[in-house]
């Protein structure tokens, strides 16, 4: 049995979230492009702007492969992703950044996935820097969620009806993409996996600020682990020692 793919019913929606990112869009726009031309009504395209004032939006309106878009004031990122939600129609939604890209190479063997497993989360591969001489490969280790962010947003679909069901929390600025992780992880869903690199992040942005990304992280840990919270600290803690440890030998 497969996902039924159709104009009003596409496998995949593709979300960009955008705010004054006119310099970096267009290499985003792109790859979207060559994703569609690789899976064509399979994929729909979705733009959520947040009131852009230098030259996002004309970008957005001039490009064919947007299907959908609305530019307005918003009350941050999460509530622009909320958004889109709303609108998505595929079975499954991705967000990329307008600051990132896709690898379109990646993407007939996840929608493949997609169809036949229907998994309710499916993990592929992001590259950072580069493809060629990646600063950085991330592969999701959905295991390890309780102890850290492991799961790279860029490139993991996730089930719309579970998107709808739990959307973003408004109330965090970097991590609450790490907060819906763990939240479908401790409740049960299936985290599929896939060797498949499908997104090419570039590092900046808001997700660069280390220092409130390890707070919320923290903030997120202790309220969706409860009672399992301080054991899972003391774990993390002689991890940590152990891994300094090993460094110096």
């Amino acid at each position: 049995m497969t996902l039924l793919d159709t104009p009003a019913r596409p496998l995949i929606s593709l979300i960009t979230v955008t705010w004054n990112c006119a310099a970096s869009l267009p290499q985003t726009l792109i790859s979207v492009a060559a994703v569609k031309a690789l899976l064509g009504d399979s994929v729909e395209y979705l733009v959520v702007d947040g009131a852009s004032t230098d030259g996002t939006l004309a970008l957005i309106s001039a490009c064919a492969d947007v299907d959908r878009y609305v530019s307005e004031p918003d009350d941050g990122i999460y509530n622009a992703m909320n958004k889109a939600i709303v609108m998505a129609r595929g079975n499954y939604v991705l967000f990329i950044n307008g600051d990132d890209e896709l690898v379109p190479d990646g993407y007939p063997a996840a929608a493949e996935t997609l169809r036949q497993a229907r998994p309710p989360v499916l993990c592929c591969v992001t590259v950072v820097d580069a493809l060629d001489r990646p600063g950085e490969v991330l592969a999701a280790a959905p295991r390890r969620l309780p102890f850290f962010n492991t799961v790279p947003h860029p490139s993991t679909f996730v089930r719309s009806d579970l998107m709808r069901r739990y959307r973003f929390r408004e109330d965090l600025r970097i991590a609450a993409d790490y907060d819906l992780f763990l939240r479908l992880y401790l409740e049960g869903h299936a985290f599929a996996m896939s060797s498949a690199v499908t997104a090419l992040h570039h590092r900046g942005g808001e997700s660069s600020n280390s220092a409130l990304s390890a707070a919320e992280v923290e903030r997120v840990k202790r309220e969706r682990l409860g009672w399992r919270y301080p054991l899972i600290r003391l774990i993390h803690g002689a991890y940590r020692l152990v891994k300094r440890a090993g460094e110096r030998l």
